[in-house]
């Protein structure tokens, strides 16, 4: 019996943090890439390619938090169990704008 290790390297991607997000900038296009490069230099007196999905993201969240507990004391739900909701909730909707940025900052 022959055993077989074999390791594969992957190329390592330098990653930038913008806006609480890990960036790959080689990914992006060029006009994203300077508006972030620029916008991690001058700081938040520059426009936020982000900024319209941020506030949809915002506004969303908040709607929907307020319905679904709103939905849940109405029908008698424990405080506990609204809080988990929520939790759930949020959960659900931080990683749906996160990849609603993503698909925004590499344009796919």
């Amino acid at each position: 019996m022959v055993t077989i290790i074999a390791t594969i390297l992957m190329p390592t991607t330098q990653t930038t943090l913008f806006r609480g997000i890990e960036v790959e900038l080689d990914r992006c296009s060029e006009h994203t890439r300077r508006n972030i490069e620029i916008a991690l230099k001058r700081g938040t007196n520059t426009p936020n390619p982000l900024a319209d999905l941020e506030a949809l993201e915002e506004r969303t969240t908040a709607e929907a938090v307020g319905q679904l507990a709103a939905t849940m004391l109405a029908h008698n739900a424990s405080s506990d169990e609204v809080e988990d909701a929520l939790c759930e909730l949020r959960t659900y909707m931080d990683e749906h704008f996160l990849q609603r940025k993503l698909v925004r900052l590499y344009e796919r």
